[in-house]
Parts: structure tokens; sequence; C-alpha cells
């Protein structure tokens, strides 16, 4: 209990007076790869760049979301039969795109795991799968296996049926000793992914506020600009996570996200500017830390 309380203090002082703000990146033109197709405890879903989404059964999960746990697990289902079971304090990000080799067509899949521990068994269709974390980059096909990570931060692989195709950069044969729940929290990316959330909550119950008439409209604008720079800031966050990956791809890839997330930043602080200016209170007084605006990660928690 004394550790969510101080998880609550700092992110409330971190959403009501650090300058924080999301990418525009491109993502309602797209299909759905996935589904959420159980979950327990407590899941964070942030879908087509928002972290506002509710977990819920059948959930559709695009390209570049991301499921993360704290005490909770989560399965997910690709369309093409692929599972990942995610267990407790983990951050995953799914993403996929089609791509052409002559007259064949394939898709590649990529699942980014930054923290925790995943059980994975691919699919039955054409689809080239491939695991990354900072450390290490594995291709596989056809196989089912459990992909984890240290408490040190080393990759662990284990397979159950099959095996790699590759494997780039450093890895262990195994699985990892789970991480606890108070050195989980600690991660950078996790951290990031808490306050990216805890802002969304801030615009939803913003909102609420300004309906009722008990706040101006500027305040929700303020509630937006900082959403979004917090939920850009957690992929500067992942991506800079990623720049000891030993795969270029992968490099090229980071520094892209890295790029846009920092424009998306720096428009964001303009808009707060712009907030303020016309009436927004930085300090959003009309919160309290009884009422904080935004639900603080707990196990105390179960969905279904």
């Amino acid at each position: 209990m004394n550790s969510l309380k101080k998880i609550s203090k700092i992110l409330f002082l971190f959403c009501l007076l650090s300058t924080f703000f999301i990418p525009a990146f491109a993502f309602s033109q797209e299909k759905p790869i996935a589904r959420l197709a159980e979950f327990s405890g407590t899941v964070l879903i942030s879908s087509q760049g928002s972290w506002g989404v509710k977990p819920a059964k059948d959930l559709p999960l695009y390209s570049m979301d991301k499921v993360v746990t704290r005490i909770g697990n989560a399965t997910i289902v690709f369309n093409d039969g692929g599972t990942l079971d995610v267990k407790n304090n983990s951050n995953v990000l799914i993403q996929e795109r089609e791509a052409e080799t002559g007259l064949v067509k394939t898709i590649e899949r990529r699942i980014l795991l930054f923290l925790g521990k995943l059980n994975f068994k691919t699919g039955k269709s054409n689809v080239e799968t491939r695991f990354e974390t900072t450390r290490a980059v594995i291709g596989i096909r056809g196989t089912e296996g459990i992909l984890s990570i240290g408490a040190d931060g080393k990759t662990y692989i284990h397979f159950i049926e099959g095996g790699a195709k590759y494997i780039l950069g450093d890895f262990v044969r195994g699985v990892a000793k789970d991480v606890r729940v108070a050195l989980a929290d600690q991660n950078p990316v996790q951290r990031a992914t808490f306050v990216a959330k805890a802002a969304e909550d801030q615009v939803r119950r913003t909102e609420q506020k300004v309906d009722a008439g008990e706040m101006p409209q500027a305040q929700l604008n303020l509630a937006k600009a900082i959403s979004k720079e917090t939920a850009a800031m957690e992929v500067l966050t992942y991506a800079e996570s990623m720049l000891i990956s030993p795969d270029e791809k992968v490099l090229e890839w980071a520094r892209q996200q890295i790029a846009t997330a920092k424009e998306t930043i720096q428009q964001a602080k303009e808009d707060q500017k712009k907030a303020i200016k016309n009436g927004a209170d930085p300090a959003f007084k009309g919160f309290n830390q009884d009422n904080p605006g935004f639900d603080v990660p707990s196990g105390q928690k179960t969905q279904s």
C-alpha cells in the first residue's frame, strides 16, 4: 500500500506540475490485426494512439497498439490464430505490415517486449514473426515458447515447440524469474505508461467538470495538451530504450519514432501555453490528492 501511495503522489505531481504531450501518428486508417481475448487484474491499453481505451473482451487491437499489465494478465489473439499470453508486469507493443516479395504477399509481425514475460504461439498463415527487446531480435515461424526479460534486463527465450530462424544480439536460453512489482514499477517505460494513462484519465474527468460548469473550456484544452505530451513522452521513452538494439532496422525505426515524438512534444508545449493564456489553471486546483483526476495502477481491481 505504501508503494501505491508513493506512485499516486508521483503521478499527481507529474501530471499537474510538469508540461507534457501524444504524437499524431497515423492510426485511424488501419484495420484490426488482433483482439483482446481475455484479461484480468490491472491491464492498460493504448489503442490507435489513445490511452483512454478501456480493456474489454474481444476489443480490437491495431498495429502499434500496446498492452501493459501490472498485477494482471492479458491474452492477445491475432487474426491468423497466433496468440500472446501477456503475464504480470509486462509492457508489449504489437505491429504488423504487409510485404511483397515478387508475387508473394506476406505479413511481417513485430512483437516488442519492453518488460515482463509472454507465452507465444504462432498462427497458421503466411506470417513472418519476430520478437524484439532492447538487446535482442528473434525471428521465428511455426513455433511456441516463452519470451521474458529478467531483472537484469537480459532477454530470455525458451522454445516449447520449434525454434528460432535467427537471433541477433544477447540472449539467455531459459525463462527469467518474475520481476517484483516494486522493481517493475521503476522501469522507465512502465513509469511512462502509468503517467500517460493518468493524463488520459485527467482529460476525461476534466471534461466532466467542464460539462458541469465547474471549469472553463481552456482547462480541458490544457488537459488534452498534457495528455498528448505524456503519450508522446511514453513513445519517446520506449523508442530511446531501443537505441541499443543489434538490428539496424530497429535502430532506424526507433530514430523515426523519436523524431516524431519530439516534434509532437514541442507543439504540445505551445498548446499548453495557449491554454494557460486563455485562463486554464496549470495547478488543476479543481482536483486534490483525494480526487486527483486519475486512477493509480493497482492490483486491487479485477476485471473480466
